[in-house]
């Protein structure tokens, strides 16, 4: 069932239901008011036949009945009946009988002086009076009203009428409105279908400010992302493939050179460890991808422990240490904190390290002097950690794509590496909702601003 028909219907049954229960109260009160009136002319022509054959009168009896038989406002099948406290008949009208009725409702008559009576098999009504001022008597009074129920029945077939042909109008207008009212997404929905991989620039058009609005633009911002990571896939296939095509071309030409040409044990041997320097960049390339991979197919860290960031950057500093010996790395303290806790982030101890010991790594291959200086801060919320050296600094240009992978600025030149240490920083930095930034200042400084919240 289409979302059209199925509003449309949701709303002609919510109609159906205001219908029926206005149908059903409408003709509810209408009878109630009907019978009301009807019992008033009931008592009406109790009282008249009370003063009539109990009163003082010259007319006899037989005369008084074809009297009231032939009134103008004589009842329809009217039966007008008199008995006394002993239920002994005073006077009945002519055809009529005494219905039956329970002691209770008599009860009722003497204490209230008028009871009605229940409507019977042939729907007739009526009332029970109560007299006594020249001597106790009961006066029944019953007939059928007519007219009554003919304007009954008349309204219960307006109400009917009106009831389905309102339904079958409302569900009609209900599917025009709808139709005209889902227009617009009808529309999205045709927009939406005509992108796909290939023009994943395309973005669709939204006009108004309503809640399709917003739809199409969190749909836009999705394709935005879609693209971007397209896109980020996109290069890092290609730079990955050029940065694993140069290593595999360089073993390949030295191993067919070495086929090629007769060689002495000696080079036979230096081929051999020119080869295995190759195949070990070669498999700091591919653990570094894989890394970069795995850390970027993570949206959040599942399991959180309290990590105290001055003893994981010291264990990777003593790490650091024993691949550049020379280097000098000094740590200092902004202001020492009283309390040791601020010192205590809660993460991934494994993803911490990494990413200080990349940031570590580059700031000594990338100054003039091997000398690192991290400045550590404590806030009540955060942990700060700048990472400063002395070489060449980059442009603003070149700041833009520092943390894009596989580039590499002005500075690189003759250094070794790929370009992919800074980018596995940041992946790491933002799973732990962090942030890390670039700065350039004066007198060839690089400066490294980590930003960790604690919690």
């Amino acid at each position: 069932m289409t979302l059209k028909l199925r509003l449309a219907l949701l709303f002609s049954i919510s109609v159906f239901f205001i219908l029926t229960i206005s149908a059903l109260s409408i003709y509810y009160f209408n009878e109630n008011f009907r019978k009301e009136e009807y019992n008033k002319r009931l008592v009406l022509e109790a009282n008249e036949s009370n003063r009539t054959f109990i009163g003082d009168t010259d007319l006899s009896k037989k005369t008084i009945a074809a009297l009231n038989e032939n009134a103008l406002n004589s009842l329809v099948k009217e039966n007008i009946i008199i008995i006394d406290t002993q239920f002994n008949s005073i006077y009945k009208s002519p055809g009529s009988t005494l219905p039956f009725i329970s002691m209770e409702l008599f009860a009722k008559a003497r204490k209230e002086k008028i009871s009605s009576l229940p409507q019977d098999m042939n729907e007739h009504e009526g009332v029970i009076l109560y007299e006594h001022d020249i001597k106790p008597h009961y006066l029944i009074v019953t007939a059928l009203d007519l007219f009554g129920y003919s304007k009954g029945n008349n309204l219960k077939i307006l109400l009917i009428a009106s009831a389905i042909s309102g339904i079958f109008l409302s569900g009609f207008l209900a599917f025009i409105y709808v139709t005209q009212a889902l227009k617009p997404l009808e529309n999205l929905r045709m927009q939406i279908e005509n992108i796909t991989e290939a023009n994943l620039e395309e973005r669709v058009v939204v006009k108004g400010q309503n809640e399709l609005t917003q739809i199409g633009q969190q749909f836009n911002a999705m394709l935005d992302r879609l693209e971007n990571a397209f896109e980020h896939r996109k290069n890092f296939v290609q730079h990955a493939s050029h940065e694993l095509r140069t290593p595999l071309a360089i073993m390949l030409s030295q191993t067919e050179a070495a086929l090629n040409r007769p060689m002495t044990l000696q080079s036979y041997r230096l081929v051999l460890e020119s080869l295995q320097d190759d195949q070990q960049d070669l498999i700091e390339l591919i653990n570094s991808l894989l890394t970069l991979s795995r850390y970027e197919q993570l949206h959040e860290i599942k399991e959180l422990a309290p990590v105290r960031i001055d003893d994981v950057l010291f264990q990777c500093i003593d790490f650091v240490n024993q691949v550049w010996k020379e280097a000098i790395i000094i740590v200092d303290f902004k202001e020492m904190p009283e309390n040791e806790s601020l010192l205590v982030m809660q993460g991934n101890e494994t993803l911490i390290k990494s990413a200080l010991q990349n940031l570590i790594k580059n700031a000594i291959q990338y100054s003039d002097n091997q000398k690192v200086k991290i400045v550590i801060s404590v806030y009540q919320d955060s942990i700060q950690l700048l990472f400063e050296n002395q070489g060449k600094t980059l442009s603003k240009e070149e700041q833009l794509k520092l943390f894009i992978p596989f580039f590499r600025g002005e500075n690189s030149i003759h250094k070794k590496g790929y370009g992919l240490g800074l980018s596995i920083v940041e992946t790491i930095i933002k799973l732990h909702s962090g942030t890390i930034t670039y700065n350039s200042i004066g007198n060839n400084i690089n400066l490294f601003s980590l930003y960790l919240p604690r919690n």
